[in-house]
Order: structure tokens, then C-alpha cells, then sequence
């Protein structure tokens, strides 16, 4: 065979053969809860890092190649209403909290939860402002009701991951609002599923991260299956719910594009909650802020999904990295890895890890 028809020959396979699949990794983790404790902390820290040192355990398990998500529950500004662990915590963290969050390797933060307006609206517009500058995107919050529930893209590897994020409740009022910022509040299904199916139209892969549910709540209702039901249906690759300060089960569902993931509750990536637990005391209440341990569970859910040339979506794999927060002797608050935990309690806490995720995730490490 001649040397042109040869590469005719090649040219011809080429165009035959099917276009390579486009693979991105997406790292969904839950509620980051700047308590008093945890801002002393970051303070009496301030020469290692400030809040970079809490946040440091967590860099390695964020690579630059995937998109990293956290649902940021803590206004950056303590400005406007004092910040303290009430009965019904007001919070507010220093503006340095978001260039520990870029450090760690988050990418995008959603700002819609319910305690958003915690330092009024005029704190929420600081709070997008420090991030910005600091390089984490933001979703949930805008300029315009619009922008608020419009999708932010970030794009790894040609695939653009667009993340929509809204809250169905809020604890404290607007107040203040100069800026005119909005806020995007679920409002029923039928708002965030619109939403979804106009992120369809920007993004590859759509995540929507819903803040919703009530307060160690171990399972999600069947309202929320049905809402999850319909949003996937209008776009959902994967679903983030934060809310509950404990973790849930994990799932793969089917979807008209193929696979989807609905991780019911992240639980807390960062908190007080249950400092008072002790390895080896007696069970404390299952929804005892101060002491139970399952408030100090936490994951990283790493969920990597390949877009196909006909534009379906199918899940390659799905793994958590279990997390547990450190409360040492010294009052000191630090979120880790559970395999820096010791070994009698690491085993403890991987097992009530693995149960509540269910059977769909492999944990890692």
C-alpha cells in the first residue's frame, strides 16, 4: 500500500472511531461553622497560619485537577451583629478565613444557608467580596436575583462544572443592604428547577448544593426524595445537601443523562459541635450538639463522572475521604483526616462513617 493511502486509511479511522470520553472529579464537602472556639483557635494560631493551620490537614486530599466544594455557613465579617454560640448561634469569622479556604484548595463555596444574613446582608456582600479576592468562587448569592441563582462554571480539563446553590430557610433578616445583594432561596422545587435546567444550558456537569432539612436528622424525608427526584430530572449531576451537622447516606440514581448522585447530608467539615465527646464515655444523645460524636464525623465525597460524545453523564467512581474533627486538650479545634485520629477511635468513628454513607461509597485510606 502506497504511503497516501495509508494515510487516508488513517484519516478514515479517525473520523470512525468514537470521540474520547472527557472525565472531571468533583470533591463535595459539608458545613464549614466558625464557632467561637474554632476563631480562637485560628488566633491563638495566627503565627502558623491562622485559619490555615484548622484548614491545612485537608490540602492534601483537595487536588488542583478536581473541582473542591464547601458549603461556607459562617458569614466573613463580625461587624454588624456580635458573634457568639447562643441557643441560636450568631456567626462571623475574620475575612482571612477565605485565603485559608483557597490554601486548602477549595474552589467554589456556596453562601446560601440559613445563616447567611447572620451579619446582615451588607456582611453576606463582605463575605463574596473577601472570597473573590481570595480566588474561591462563589455560588447562591448575587448582585441580582438573577446572579443569585444563576450557575457558577468552573472548568477542569474541557469540562465545565457549572454549581448552583440555594437554602430553603434563613435564621436572621436582610437588614442593611446597600450593596442590593440577593440571596437564593429554594422557595419550593419548581425556582431551583429552573435554575438547573438554565445551568444545562452553560455547564457539562450541573451540582446543586442545597442547604435544607432539620438538625441531626439521620435520614432525608420523603418530601426531599421527591424534591431530589424532580431536580435531577431538571439537571442535577450531583446533588451536595448540607444542613442536618451530620452525615447521610450517598446514592446513585439514575437520571435522563445517564448516572447522578444524591448525597443526602455532607454533615459538618468544620465545627464545635460535639467537643464535649470523649472516646470511651457513654453514648451521648444522637442530637446532643455539645456531645455527640457524629457531629464531628465528616467526608470528603469524591465523585468522578465521565461526559460522553452523545453528552450523557456516567459515574466512574464514588469514594469518601473520612474526616474527623480534632478538639484537643488545649481548646484547640482542627479539621482532619480521620487516619490522623488515634487508632482505637479511628476504628470506632470509619465504622459509623461507612454506615451512614451507605453502601454506594468506598471509603479511602
Amino acid at each position: 500500500m502506497s504511503r497516501p493511502s495509508v494515510a487516508l486509511g488513517l484519516a478514515l479511522f479517525a473520523a470512525a472511531a468514537p470521540a474520547r470520553a472527557q472525565e472531571v472529579t468533583v470533591i463535595a464537602g459539608g458545613d464549614v461553622l466558625i464557632h467561637r472556639s474554632v476563631a480562637r483557635t485560628a488566633a491563638s494560631h495566627a503565627a502558623d497560619g491562622g485559619f490555615g493551620w484548622v484548614l491545612a490537614p485537608l490540602r492534601a486530599e483537595l487536588p488542583d485537577e478536581a473541582v473542591a466544594f464547601a458549603n461556607l455557613e459562617t458569614p466573613l465579617s463580625e461587624r454588624r451583629r456580635r458573634p457568639g454560640d447562643f441557643r441560636f448561634p450568631i456567626l462571623g469569622a475574620d475575612p482571612s478565613l477565605a485565603r485559608a479556604l483557597a490554601g486548602a484548595g477549595f474552589d467554589v463555596v456556596s453562601v446560601a444557608n440559613n445563616h447567611a444574613f447572620d451579619q446582615t446582608a451588607e456582611g453576606l456582600y463582605e463575605t463574596t467580596e473577601a472570597l473573590h479576592a481570595a480566588g474561591v468562587a462563589t455560588a447562591g448569592a448575587g448582585r441580582s436575583d438573577a446572579e443569585a441563582i444563576g450557575v457558577t462554571v468552573i472548568e477542569r480539563r474541557g469540562v465545565r462544572v457549572g454549581v448552583v446553590a440555594f437554602t430553603d430557610h434563613l435564621n436572621a433578616s436582610t437588614g442593611h443592604n446597600p450593596h442590593h445583594t440577593f440571596l437564593a432561596l429554594a422557595s419550593g422545587g419548581a425556582r431551583v428547577a429552573a435554575s438547573l435546567r438554565a445551568a444545562r444550558r452553560r455547564a457539562d456537569v450541573v451540582v446543586l448544593s442545597i442547604h435544607w432539612g432539620r438538625d441531626f436528622a439521620y435520614a432525608p424525608t420523603g418530601a426531599q426524595r421527591a424534591l431530589a427526584r424532580r431536580w435531577v430530572d431538571a439537571g442535577a449531576d450531583v446533588i451536595v445537601g448540607t444542613g442536618p451537622h451530620v452525615l447521610q447516606r450517598v446514592e446513585r440514581v439514575r437520571s435522563p443523562r445517564g448516572d447522578a448522585v444524591v448525597a443526602w447530608s455532607l454533615g459538618n467539615l468544620l465545627s464545635n459541635q460535639g467537643s464535649g465527646y470523649r472516646e470511651g464515655a457513654p453514648p451521648a444523645p444522637r442530637n446532643d450538639p455539645s456531645a455527640t460524636p457524629f457531629a464531628r464525623d465528616g467526608a470528603l465525597l469524591r465523585v468522578t463522572l465521565e461526559r460522553l460524545a452523545d453528552r450523557s453523564i456516567r459515574l466512574r467512581a464514588m469514594e469518601a475521604v473520612p474526616l474527623w474533627t480534632e478538639h484537643a486538650d488545649d481548646g484547640s479545634v482542627r479539621a482532619s483526616p480521620l487516619r490522623d485520629a488515634p487508632p482505637s477511635l479511628r476504628a470506632v468513628r470509619r465504622r459509623a462513617i461507612a454506615r451512614a454513607l451507605g453502601p454506594d461509597v468506598t471509603l479511602r485510606h
